[in-house]
C-alpha cells in the first residue's frame, strides 16, 4: 500500500512536470520526505495528501486508484530527456486508467481485432490490413472517410496526448501500449498537426497494436518499419493502389489521390515504390518535385483533423451532461485532464444540445436513453 501510494505521487508529480523541489515549495513538505514516500520508504499521510492535492488541485481519489498493471512497453523510440519518458509515460497510463475505467462503467465492448502471432511477411501485413478494415465494420475498397470514428465505434480508445508545441515526443507523433493482455486498445497523438499526418499516425499505432501485441520482443526498427506498412496499406489497400498508380501518373494526380483517401502525397508514392508501382527512378523524380515546389514539409489539398468523441460520451454517460467536475472525484484525476483527454462536453448542463448537426458526419457511438 504505501509502495502503490509512493507510485502515484510519483506519477502526480510527472503528469504535473513538477520536481521535487517544486513540488515541495508549493506543498511545505520536505523534499527528503516527497523522496522517501516516492520509494515506499514513508507514509504518505492524510495530512501530506491534503497538502499535495490543494497545491495540485487534484482530488484525493487520485490516490486510491489502482495501477493497471500493465508491463508492456509504450510504442515510442527512445526520449529526448528522462523527463521528457516520465511526463509522456504519466499521461499516457493515466489516459489509459481512465478509458479502461469508463469503458467498465458504460460497458462499451471491446474490440475484437487480428493479431500477428508469428513473423510477418509483406504480404501477411497487407492481408492484417484487411482484416483489421473488416473487424472495424469497413469494406475493402472504399477510402476511410473517418479512421477515428471508425476505431472508436469497435471500442479502440482514441485521445490526444499533448500539442505539438510541448515538445513531447521526439520524431514520433503518437502512442500506444501493444499487449497480449486484456485490456482495452488506446491510440494517443500529438494535436497540431496536418489532418493526413494525424490519420497516417493513427493507423500507424493500430499498425502496433495488431502487429506487435504478440510479438513483443522484435526489433524496434523493425516494428517501426513493420508499421508504417500497415498504416499505409489500412488506408489504401494495395489492391486500389495497382489499379490507380504507375510510372505515367503526375503529381497532380497523387493530389487527387490525396484528396480522396486522405493520405500524404509523400506516403502515396512510397507506398506505390514498395508495391512494385512506382521505379526507383520515378520515385525519385517525383520526391525531387516535392521539393522544389516546397511541399516536403507542406502539401497542397488540407485533410481535417480527426476528432475523437468515444470517452467524452463515455463521461456523459456516465457522469451527465456537464461531467468533468463528477468525474473528477470518481476517477481520481483532475478536471482539467479530463477535459483535455475527453474535450467537447459543457462544464454547466445545456438547456438543450443535439449529439450531431443533420448530415454532420459525427453520429452518437451510444443510442440515446429513453
Amino acid at each position: 500500500m504505501v509502495l502503490e501510494q509512493g507510485n502515484r505521487l510519483l506519477t502526480l508529480r510527472n503528469l504535473l512536470g513538477l520536481s521535487q523541489a517544486q513540488l515541495s515549495q508549493d506543498t511545505g513538505i520536505s523534499q527528503a520526505q516527497i523522496s522517501l514516500m516516492e520509494r515506499g520508504l514513508r507514509t504518505l499521510t492524510p495530512d501530506a495528501v491534503a497538502a499535495i492535492c490543494l497545491a495540485t488541485k487534484t482530488p484525493a481519489t487520485f490516490f486510491e486508484q489502482a495501477s493497471l498493471g500493465l508491463l508492456e512497453p509504450l510504442s515510442f523510440r527512445k526520449m529526448a530527456s528522462a523527463s521528457g519518458l516520465a511526463a509522456v509515460t504519466a499521461r499516457f497510463g493515466e489516459i489509459e486508467r481512465v478509458a479502461n475505467a469508463l469503458g467498465k462503467l458504460v460497458e462499451f465492448p471491446m474490440p475484437q481485432l487480428p493479431y500477428a502471432d508469428t513473423d510477418a511477411s509483406v504480404v501477411d501485413i497487407e492481408e492484417l490490413a484487411q482484416a483489421t478494415r473488416s473487424a472495424i465494420g469497413l469494406d475493402q475498397e472504399s477510402p476511410i472517410l473517418n479512421l477515428t470514428r471508425a476505431l472508436e465505434r469497435k471500442g479502440v480508445a482514441v485521445a490526444p496526448l499533448g500539442h505539438a508545441g510541448e515538445g513531447l515526443l521526439t520524431k514520433h507523433d503518437g502512442i500506444s501500449r501493444p499487449s497480449p493482455h486484456p485490456s482495452r486498445p488506446l491510440i494517443t497523438y500529438v494535436e497540431g498537426l496536418s489532418g493526413d499526418r494525424l490519420r497516417f499516425t493513427k493507423a500507424h499505432e493500430l499498425g502496433h497494436i495488431v502487429l506487435h501485441s504478440r510479438r513483443l520482443q522484435l526489433d524496434e526498427r523493425v516494428k517501426e518499419k513493420e508499421a508504417h506498412r500497415f498504416a499505409r496499406a489500412l488506408l489504401i489497400p494495395i489492391t486500389v493502389l495497382r489499379e490507380c498508380v504507375d510510372d505515367s501518373l503526375s503529381l497532380n494526380g497523387f493530389l487527387k489521390l490525396k484528396a480522396q483517401w486522405g493520405l500524404s502525397v509523400q506516403a502515396i508514392i512510397t507506398h506505390a515504390y514498395y508495391a512494385g508501382r512506382l521505379s526507383e527512378t520515378r520515385r525519385k523524380s517525383l520526391m525531387v518535385q516535392l521539393s522544389y515546389k516546397g511541399w516536403r514539409k507542406e502539401e497542397p489539398v488540407t485533410v481535417r483533423p480527426e476528432k475523437p468523441i468515444l470517452l467524452r460520451q463515455m463521461l456523459v454517460r456516465s457522469f451527465g451532461k456537464a461531467p468533468y467536475m463528477k468525474a473528477s472525484h470518481a476517477l481520481g484525476v483532475a478536471p482539467e485532464f479530463l477535459r483535455a483527454w475527453a474535450p467537447g462536453a459543457p462544464d454547466t448542463a445545456p438547456v438543450a444540445t443535439t449529439e450531431a448537426a443533420v448530415g454532420s458526419n459525427v453520429v452518437p457511438l451510444f443510442a440515446s436513453r429513453t
